[in-house]
Parts: structure tokens; sequence; C-alpha cells
């Protein structure tokens, strides 16, 4: 990860204040049954019975990674792009530790998957976080995650701040850079920056500075848990940046928002302060990601960004890098 892009996360405490900040809250909406799937049983039939093989088939360059990995120290993860970070540094509590090790993959229903997990026992030193990102190299086109949010620890009590994300990232050369790019999908299981429960939100970022301190960033937010398995799209084209949530529109953002600068994609799990739990007993969280898939300069709609993923499955392609 890039020192810029590791102070970026510090400041995110006040984004939210930013005066471009644009906060919507919607209504509550029940989670499908089988979300718990890492993908939908009937996901390899499309219309009229066809197999996904038999869909037309996206063209051009493309990133596809079912995440099917040994462990944190799989030589297939760098030869692939991946950068799983390790040491200390923002965003989240001063004095955490982000532990590749706690990057785990395993098999689900069949299928691979990777889990970040993060926790604390209520001290910084104590405080673990996670983050693995692909290279700089993703503008123009749509961007699809499947990811698993949790609202609750996998052991010990509940109540922490965390942030679960799926997003896109650029340096930021020098104060109110506007070359700066940056698109967040951020779920907040327990609250926090001043939201007093589970929320969702998409911000998409035309730059920011430091010191003095000020955020140029458009974001909607939906109050409502969001935990089990969760279809993200981002499409990017040179007018505006579109998120969809389950095939559903969640927001559009216009200029200055759209991004400029080619973006590095990254998962992290991180915790905004140690203020959500009184005491010190040992708590962590979960989040899972079932895939990545990047098109580039093509915007798909989220049915299309299936047929595709489908697709690499029927034909037992784990990963392909063409952009």
């Amino acid at each position: 990860m890039t020192p810029s892009a590791v102070s970026l996360r510090t400041k995110a405490a006040v984004a939210l204040a930013a005066t471009a900040l644009i906060c919507t809250a919607l209504a509550a909406v029940p989670q499908a049954a089988g979300a718990e799937t890492p993908h939908r049983a009937d996901a390899l039939s499309g219309p009229s019975g066809r197999s996904p093989a038999a869909a037309q088939r996206v063209t051009g360059p493309q990133l596809f990674d079912d995440f099917n990995y040994v462990n944190y120290t799989d030589p297939s993860l760098t030869q692939h792009g991946w950068t799983l970070r390790s040491g200390q540094g923002g965003p989240g509590v001063v004095g955490a530790t982000w532990k590749p090790q706690n990057i785990t993959f395993a098999t689900e229903s069949g299928n691979s998957i990777m889990t970040l997990r993060s926790g604390t026992n209520g001290t910084a030193a104590g405080t673990e976080q996670t983050e693995i990102h692909n290279q700089r190299k993703f503008l123009y086109g749509t961007y699809a995650a499947r990811v698993r949010f949790s609202d609750f620890p996998v052991f010990g009590p509940d109540g922490d701040h965390m942030v679960q994300t799926f997003f896109t990232i650029s340096p930021l050369n020098y104060p109110l850079d506007p070359d700066y790019s940056e698109l967040d999908f951020e779920y907040l299981p327990n609250g926090g920056w001043g939201i007093p429960s589970s929320a969702l939100l998409a911000t998409s970022w035309e730059t920011y500075s430091e010191n003095p301190p000020q955020e140029v960033n458009v974001s909607t937010q939906e109050r409502a848990s969001f935990a089990g398995w969760h279809d993200l799209v981002i499409t990017v084209d040179s007018a505006s940046v579109t998120y969809y949530i389950d095939g559903r529109l969640f927001a559009t953002h216009s200029d200055p928002y759209v991004p400029e600068s080619s973006m590095a994609i990254h998962f992290n799990h991180w915790l905004i302060d140690l203020l959500g739990v009184n005491g010190r007993k040992a708590r962590t969280y979960e989040e899972r990601i079932d895939y990545v898939y990047f098109a580039q300069d093509q915007v798909l709609t989220p049915a299309q960004v299936q047929t595709a993923v489908d697709n690499y499955r029927a034909t037992d392609v784990t990963f392909e890098d063409t952009v």
C-alpha cells in the first residue's frame, strides 16, 4: 500500500462532516433468504434455462479473481498482483498492527472464499487489522465484488466501530491534488463517525488536505443492517460514478467526483477507535470476499457482471487478468 493511501484513510473520521457530504437515510431492506451462501444456487442458469457459457461473453480487458489460494504466503497472490499489508499506520487505531496472517482462504459450499479477520482486546497494542490490494491500473469501467458483511464478532463482546470495505484509491501527490481519486463501499456494523447504528456508505472523493483538514467528497448512506452476502458493483465513466448493491441502484455521483487517475483495488477491515466497547476482553470480527471482477472501459449492468462471473466459473477459470 502506498504511503499516501495509508495517510488518506487516517482522515476518514472527519470526512463525513465535510460540506460536500450528501447523506441519504433510506428504509431498511430485508435480507433475502439464502443470503449466507457465497453465490446464488441458481447462478449457473440464465434466462430460458441457458447455461452461462451459452450467454454472450464480455470482451475486452478484464480482471477476475476467485481467491482460490492456499494461505497468505501463497506465491500466486504476488504473481496475481496482490499485496497483503503489514506493519502499522492509518487508518484506524493509532498503534494497531496490520496482520497479513489474519487473511485466510478456505472452501465454503464448494467455492473459495477469502476472509479478513480483525479485532482487538481494547488496547492499541492488541488491535489487529487486515488489508489486501491489487496494482494501480484501473480507471473507467465496472468494478464488482461479492462480500459478506458481519454485524457480530466471531467471539467476544460486540459493539466495536468496525469498517468493512471494498474500495479503489490513488495516491495524493500534494494537498488538494485535483487528480486524486477514491471510490468507497464502507459498511459500519456498529456505527461510527457520528452514525449511531449499522450503515452502508458509498463515497466518491474529489480530493482532500490533511493540514489544514479539508475534505471534498460526496457520500450516500443507508442506515440498516447489511449483514450477509451482497453483490457490490461500481461503474465509472467520464460523466458519473454509479453504485449498486444486489442489483439495486444505491447511489449516483457526478463531477467533480468522477476519478481522474488510475486506482488500485482494495479490501480492508479496521477499527475507527476503541470507544465502542468498555473493557479488555478480546473480540474478533470477519469480512469475507467471494470474488472480485473488473471490466475495463465498459459500463455493465449488475446482471451482466453476474453473467461474466458465471462464465468464468462454468469454465473453471479461477483467475484472469488482461487489464
